[in-house]
């Protein structure tokens, strides 16, 4: 069986030898061993030798021609010639059939006039408008002038009374007058009877309260009482929420490379 003697560009020495080895002692055929495991990928070769360059290939078609260029700019229009004389009238022609009545134009949309700015005008001055806007919109302002002052109307019949108002507030007080002469002393009278006892008046308002006194020396302390029962156990309260997930940790070194499988026939 032939075997490559070559890999790539580059003849294989050491491969060369183990063939001619393996044919000068070869034996019969044995059977074909268990397919070993795949090695390891090997390295990268080193690269080639860059080759040769290549002849210069033939010269390509002509390209397509170019677009049309620009139309240059017009010139200058040439002085106009002097007005030949008029001809002669023509004869009128005959009058030509009446055309066919057009379609109905469409509705047009109606215009919105807006009051704008009415002036009072001097009088004896003449009245004037104005109208602007566009689209449909349109203000109109207007100049009117004051009419002469009419003549002085009838006067009109008395109105009915009208409804009294409020009293108003009372004025002050006017100034105390002098005191006038005494009277001449009258005759006494007879003494008359002594008058019943009069009721009890009304007790008074309660004194201020006097000072509050020095205070007093301190009793002895009172012996210490007893300790008293526990109270009972409250309640156990409810379970707290569960805590956040702790970080991960951090990830194992790698384990070692394992051994190289045999290389198979």
């Amino acid at each position: 069986m032939t075997k490559p003697l070559n890999s790539g560009c580059c003849l294989d020495i050491d491969r060369l030898i183990d063939i001619v080895a393996s044919e000068a002692t070869k034996g019969p055929t044995g059977p074909t061993g268990a397919t070993g495991a795949t090695g390891a990928t090997g390295s990268q070769g080193v690269q080639g030798i860059q080759g040769i360059q290549g002849p210069i290939g033939p010269t390509g078609p002509a390209g397509l021609s170019g677009a049309t260029g620009a139309t240059g700019a017009t010139g200058a229009t040439g002085a106009t010639g002097p007005t030949g004389p008029t001809g002669a009238t023509g004869l009128t022609g005959p009058t030509g059939p009446t055309g066919a009545t057009g379609a109905t134009g469409a509705t047009g949309v109606a215009p919105i006039l807006n009051l704008g700015v009415v002036t009072t005008g001097a009088p004896g001055s003449q009245a004037s408008a104005s109208i602007t806007g566009s689209n449909g919109v349109y203000t109109l302002d207007l100049t009117i002038p004051q009419g002469p002052t009419g003549a002085t109307g009838p006067t009109g019949p008395t109105g009915s009374t009208g409804v009294t108002g409020p009293t108003g507030d009372t004025g002050a007080a006017g100034a105390i007058g002098p005191t006038g002469p005494t009277g001449a002393s009258g005759v006494a009278g007879a003494i008359g009877p002594t008058g019943p006892t009069g009721d009890t008046g009304a007790t008074g308002p309660t004194g201020p309260t006097g000072d509050t006194g020095a205070a007093g020396v301190a009793g002895p302390t009172g012996p210490t009482g007893d300790t008293g029962a526990t109270g009972p156990t409250g309640p156990t309260g409810d379970t707290g929420a569960e805590g956040p997930t702790g970080p991960t940790g951090p990830t194992g070194p790698t384990g070692p490379t394992g051994e190289t499988g045999p290389t198979g026939p």
